[in-house]
C-alpha cells in the first residue's frame, strides 16, 4: 500500500513524478472511484489503510480535531500555483526528526511551509514547533 495518499487538490502533474522516484503515493480518489469525497470522510477513508500519510494543500486539514494513532495529515500551506515546492518540502520534511518514519509519523496533523514545520500530535494539546528546515 502507498505510503502517501494524496488530496484531490495537490496538481499529480506537478507532484507525482517528482516524489514517484523515491516513495510511494496514490491519488485518494483512486481509493474510492467513482465517488464524491467530501472532505469529512477522508479521516474515515484513511482509517481503511495502514499508517498512511495524507498530504493536502487544504487549508481546512490543519486542525488538532483530526489527530488519530492511524494516520497522518500534512498540510502545505500553499497556494495552487505554488505546488512545485511541494516535493522539495515534502523530502525535507521526511528527513527530520518525528517524520522519517511511517511509525513516526502517526497521530501527527502538521503545518509545512517554506521554513517551518509545526504540528499536532494525538493525545497533546499545544502545538508543537519543529526546527527549521529548507527544501533542496
Amino acid at each position: 500500500m502507498s505510503q502517501l495518499v494524496l488530496d484531490d487538490q495537490v496538481d499529480l502533474t506537478i507532484v507525482l513524478p517528482a516524489v514517484e522516484p523515491w516513495i510511494t503515493a496514490i491519488r485518494l480518489q483512486s481509493l474510492r472511484p467513482g465517488e464524491q469525497i467530501l472532505d469529512d470522510r477522508i479521516p474515515e477513508i484513511l482509517l481503511t489503510l495502514k499508517t498512511p500519510t495524507f498530504i493536502t494543500i487544504d487549508h481546512g486539514f490543519w486542525n488538532r480535531r483530526l489527530c488519530h494513532p492511524d494516520y497522518c495529515i500534512v498540510y502545505f500551506a500553499l497556494r495552487s500555483d505554488e505546488q512545485e515546492g511541494l516535493p522539495g518540502l515534502l523530502r525535507s520534511l521526511l528527513h527530520l526528526p518525528g517524520f522519517s518514519t511511517r511509525a513516526a509519523r502517526m497521530g501527527k496533523v502538521a503545518r509545512v511551509d517554506d521554513d517551518t514545520v509545526t504540528f499536532w500530535e494525538a493525545g497533546k494539546k499545544t502545538i508543537l514547533p519543529l526546527t527549521s528546515h529548507q527544501s533542496p
